[in-house]
Formats: C-alpha cells, structure tokens, sequence
C-alpha cells in the first residue's frame, strides 16, 4: 500500500468518525431533550391522597397485631388481644414441692363418703380400690384420704368433676378450691408452645375436667410423680400456671369525642390526666391506639397482669373482695380484708344498678344472695378481677363470659352491678 493509499484511506476513516460522531451527539440530545419533557409532565402532576383513614405507612399488613373489635359504646371503640401471664419462677420453684394427693371430707362419715362416691360415678371396683388400697384417716373434723395414684389418674371425667365440686368447698384441698384454670375451649391454646413432650401431654388430658365451661386440671400431685425430668417438671408447672388475659387498647382518632371519653374512663380520679392525654393523641396522623392501662387508677395500673408478691408471715392474701373494693384507692386500705367492713360499706354505700360503667363492682351472688365472687366493670364486656385468694392467680381483664365460666355450673348465680354514689338506700341483693 502507498503512501496515497494510506492518506485516502485515513480520510474516509477520519471522515466516518465525524459522520458518526455528529449522528451520536444528535441522538444524545434528542434523548435528553425526552427525558426532560417527561420529568416536566411527572413533576406538575400531584399524586392523589391517601383514603381517609388509612393508617400510617409503617402499620403495614405484615406487621399488624391480631387485634379483635369490641363493642362500641360510650367508653369508644375498643380492641383486644388475648395473652398468656405464666407464674413467676419463685412460685413455680414452690409448686414443684407437693405431696401425694390428699381428699379432706369435712364432718363426712365413712358411710356417707360410700354414698358420695357412688353419686359421683365411682364404680365399686374403685370404691373397692379406694377403701383396700388408700389410707383414710379419722379426724375430729372429717375424713382424710390418700388415694392411690393410678385411681385418681384414671377417673372419669365426670367424676373427677363431680368429686372436686364437692372437695373444692373446703380450703384444705388446696387444688380443688383453686385449680389450674384456663377460659372455656382453650385447650389448645393453654398448651401452645409448651415445649412439653406428647407423653405429659397425654398425662394432662386424662386429669382435665370441666367446672362450668371453664378447662380446669387439679391433680398436680399425679402429674408431677410421673414426669421424672425436673425440667420437663418445671415446663409442666409453668404451663399450667398459664392465665389468660387480655390486652386492651382504646383507639382514639382525629375526630374523636374527646370529652365524652374523658366523662367516661376518668371517673374517680385525675380528669384533667387523663383528657391532655387523650387529646394530644387526636393529633397522631391516621389515628392510634392507647393501653387501657393507661386509663386505669393507679391501684389497678400498678396490678395489672401481675402476680401478688411473697406473702410476709401473718400477711393475708389479696382476694377478689379486697381488690375490687380499692380499685380507687391508693395505696390500698386493708380494711377490705374484713368481710364486715365491705358488706356493711356495700349495704350503705352502695346502690343497683341497671346498666354498669367504668368502676362499677360486678358480683356473682347465689340464688340466696351470698357472694361467691366480685370484680370490676371496666367497658364493654370486660372486667378487672383478681379470681380468689390464691398466689397462682394474677389481676388481669377479663371477658365476662371467661370469669363466669370458671364458676360450677351447677350452682345457680345471678350478676348484679352496685354503684357508689353515697346513697343510704339498703341493697339486700348481696348478705
């Protein structure tokens, strides 16, 4: 190849990158000639805004709580979610340590304990076995037996049901008077997550019985000598301790009627508290909930889900009574403790009521007018209650139903409301 050749050759190259060139840099701004028209048009256009309502973003449906509506009413609109409370380990450490399973029959004769176990379903092979196999022991006062392991394991449901209905009236049985208790078809839901092998599981559905609607299991002293692994032991406990409660959360928006939930929830102590409260909450974007235990008295605030602490030598256990008597007060006045005091404050300052509001004393009475539980109204269907006089078992809320469930239903009850209004009028609902 020439020197000419080579001259002509590098000017069409030379000449083709110009050409190239030129049409690269043409396309380059007709590109971004497009792109700038588009982000003009984009920019000048507003999105639309969000539905009224619509939670904050953050609230996303993969993250919501498992929520349930209640009913609404002049208390607002509220929402729930139910929980587990599991004994505290300091009382699990004492539970472990029980004996064999003792029945005291209060002023009951060996002939009339025949008569008993035959009414509550007892074959006469297990009466035969109770009598030649377990230890009855004669006292001033009763009757005390040490039944045989492997009978108690195998009654019945109705019997074992029949049975503790009656051994639950005296303190002494311990178990039967203040049973593990779960709400009414709960089963699954008590053993969730347990951790428990599918022999103890085994071992707990043949103890299970009924007292109302409610689940119950009374025999840990069964239980327990048949778990051999103290950590499956300590699982079991913890477990059965297991008290369902509930969460409860008010949910306030922009537009809510602040002063009517303020009439509502701040009965009986610190008004002003709690309107600020509720007010500054209408200003959260999409609205928000609020922890009912936030509305409590202190009394109740300070208790809530909680277990009662190590009672002090000669300290008495808190009871329902006692609770509901100083949902208002802080700190509380012991005088509750005394029956007298509550049922003449009750006679005296007291009145019926219809319909219950917040702070409210909610009674189950027989049919003869004695109490045999009390608790208070806090909205909707729900109750703040402490069920007995038992360490096992925490203040908490309650469905109406669940707390009724955990009463025989063999023993008519009837639900009455009083009020505190410094009325003089005589209540003879409740002796």
């Amino acid at each position: 190849m020439t020197s000419d050749q080579d001259h002509r050759q590098g000017s069409f190259f030379d000449l083709l990158h110009q050409k190239w060139g030129r049409v690269f840099a043409i396309l380059c701004l007709a590109q971004f000639a497009l792109l700038v028209t588009l982000l003009a048009r984009w920019s000048s256009q507003k999105l639309p805004p969000p539905p009224a309502g619509t939670p904050p973003t953050f609230y996303t449906a993969t993250n919501r709580e498992p929520y349930f509506a209640g009913q609404s009413g002049p208390w607002g609109d509220l929402e729930y979610i139910r929980i587990n409370l599991e004994l505290p380990d300091k009382f699990v450490a004492d539970e472990q340590a029980v004996g064999p399973t003792r029945w005291f029959f209060a002023g009951a004769t060996r002939e009339q304990l025949q008569e008993l176990f035959i009414s509550c379903g007892l074959t006469e092979v297990q009466y035969s076995e109770l009598r030649d196999k377990g230890t009855w022991a004669t006292e001033s006062d009763g009757i005390l037996i040490t039944p045989p392991g492997d009978l108690v394991l195998n009654l019945s449901q109705k019997s074992r049901a029949a049975l503790y209905s009656v051994l639950g009236a005296n303190k002494r049985n311990d178990f039967q008077m203040s049973p593990f208790v779960y709400r009414q078809g709960g089963f699954d839901d008590w053993f969730k997550d347990s951790g428990l092998s599918e022999a103890t599981l085994q071992l707990v559905k043949k103890v299970v019985y009924r007292r109302g609607a409610a689940v119950c299991v009374s025999d840990l002293p069964e239980l327990s000598a048949r778990v051999a692994d103290p950590a499956e032991r300590w699982r079991l406990v913890k477990t059965l301790s297991r008290a369902s409660s509930l969460l409860m959360k008010l949910r306030i928006r922009p537009d809510s009627d602040i002063k009517a939930l303020t009439a509502y929830w701040a009965r009986g102590w610190h008004v002003k508290d709690i309107e600020s409260l509720l007010e500054s909450l209408t200003r959260v974007p999409g609205g928000v909930t609020v922890d009912v235990a936030h509305l409590m008295p202190p009394f109740a605030r300070k208790r809530m889900n909680s277990y009662p602490t190590p009672l002090a030598p000669g300290q008495r256990a808190p009871d329902c009574y006692w609770t509901a008597l100083n949902f208002f007060n802080d700190p509380p006045d012991d005088r509750y403790f005394d029956d007298a005091i509550w049922r003449k404050e009750l006679k005296e300052q007291c009145q019926l009521v219809e319909q219950p509001t917040f702070g409210d004393l909610v009674f189950l009475v027989r049919q003869d007018g004695v109490p045999v539980h009390c608790a208070v109204f806090v909205a909707d269907d729900v109750v703040f209650t402490k069920n007995g006089a038992n360490m096992r078992q925490p203040w908490k809320l309650m469905k109406m139903e669940d707390m009724l469930a955990r009463y025989p239903a063999d023993i008519p009850l009837r639900v009455v409301f009083f009020r505190r209004d410094g009325t003089t009028q005589p209540t003879p609902e409740v002796k």
